[in-house]
């Protein structure tokens, strides 16, 4: 199928660098979705692949320009993402159940309620708060790089950070310990912050 040049899925076949950036976006916020946070270390693959089952797709005539082209790829970004989530289990887990007479939950679906606790958490965190953390842990951007992008002191970025982890801590019902007060927020990493 001839898709019309001027169409997103026609310039994106095309390697017109806005529709490209555009598509890449679109994959990138369906990867930072909570539900694929376990996959992070995969990210730059999952990306890759999912823009070759983009290219493969519309090669192909897959697509149907009546739709919106945005959700056709965040569909496959999807479905890409549960794959791998899928192939990461079979191979990093032995069982999908728990031992009989275990009140442990398996796995899986510890990782599915987490992920639903931190979706619930995220949404329910401010604009800034959103951001900070996806700087943080999932660009995973060192507290120095991250004081310097916004213009603040890292102490000043930290506490913004730690602020923003305790309102999570308390969206969940859980308020901080003192514990929590002297170890704040996120774990520290080897940088010059």
């Amino acid at each position: 199928m001839a898709y019309r040049a001027d169409s997103p899925e026609g310039r994106f076949l095309r390697g017109d660098r806005g529709a490209v950036a555009d598509v890449s976006r679109w994959v990138a916020r369906v990867l930072a979705m909570p539900g694929f946070w376990s996959l992070r270390n995969s990210w730059l693959d999952v990306h890759q692949e999912t823009l070759g089952r983009v290219v493969e797709s519309l090669r192909i005539g897959r697509f149907d320009p009546d739709r919106e082209f945005r959700t056709y790829v965040q569909g496959i970004a999807r479905f890409t993402a549960y794959k791998a989530i899928q192939l990461g289990m079979q191979e990093t887990s032995p069982s999908a159940t728990a031992p009989a007479g275990s009140d442990r939950a398996p796995d899986a679906e510890r990782e599915a309620i987490n992920a639903q606790l931190a979706r619930l958490a995220l949404e329910l965190s401010s604009e800034e708060c959103r951001t900070l953390i996806a700087d943080y842990f999932l660009d995973e951007r060192t507290y120095a790089e991250i004081a310097e992008f916004r213009g603040v002191p890292v102490g000043t970025l930290k506490s913004r950070l730690f602020r923003c982890m305790e309102a999570i801590h308390k969206r969940l019902g859980r308020v901080a310990s003192t514990k929590t007060r002297r170890n704040p927020g996120p774990p520290e990493r080897n940088d010059q912050g």
